[in-house]
């Protein structure tokens, strides 16, 4: 299965910085469970403890704390968890729809160290300016800025096509800068099918704290 990377500029005219690319993993094969925590679980790496907890009573989801304190967020049981996936911090996949099911929706974050003075204006114009040369047939959906867990962010939701498919995606995708960090996390789903997993993916966008 050939998989597509969305990448984005991110090189902040405003500021004398060369941002590093952000990269929106749009269709890639499941892994399995491989990949995916077990209940109360600490994995070390480097040093660090990254922490997996039982999200709730009920189970539904899932916390994952970064080692480095960065941030939480929730994810489904049922979900493949992945924090080493190229181009981005994590990678949360859906499962499988059935033996047909060739596209596999994903929610990924990417943080990127900011120097001071930029502003989430500046920063997500130059985004999704980028984003409209590289998506052919650019719509949005919605966009709005508004306050989240103490600091200033926008939501966008866009559709197009990229690459060589011969489908359109669907892309909504968080910004937020928060203590000299920008915070892109990303939903991805296929534009021209019902989203199965669009209920399970917002309350994942819920459950990220920073």
């Amino acid at each position: 299965m050939k998989q597509l990377i969305l990448t984005l500029s991110c090189v902040l005219l405003t500021v004398a910085l060369m941002a590093q690319p952000a990269r929106v993993p749009v269709n890639e094969p499941a892994t399995g469970g491989n990949n995916k925590p077990n209940n109360n679980t600490n994995t070390t790496i480097g040093g660090n403890t990254n922490t997996t907890t039982t999200y709730g009573s009920s189970g539904e989801l899932k916390k994952y704390s970064d080692s480095e304190g960065r941030f939480t967020i929730g994810y489904p049981e049922d979900w493949t968890f992945n924090d080493h996936p190229d181009n981005a911090v994590i990678k949360i996949t859906s499962p499988s729809e059935g033996s047909n099911d060739k596209f596999f929706q994903n929610v990924n974050l990417q943080i990127e160290q900011l120097s001071s003075g930029t502003t989430i204006e500046s920063y997500v114009k130059t985004n999704v300016d980028a984003v409209k040369e590289l998506v052919k047939n650019y719509r949005e959906v919605s966009s709005m800025y508004f306050n989240r867990n103490g600091s200033r962010a926008y939501q966008i939701i866009y559709k197009g096509k990229y690459g060589d498919v011969d489908y359109e995606i669907q892309i909504k995708q968080l910004f937020a800068l928060v203590n000299g960090k920008a915070y892109i996390l990303t939903y991805v789903c296929k534009e021209d099918e019902r989203d199965a997993f669009e209920t399970t993916a917002n309350k994942i966008f819920n459950s990220f704290k920073y």
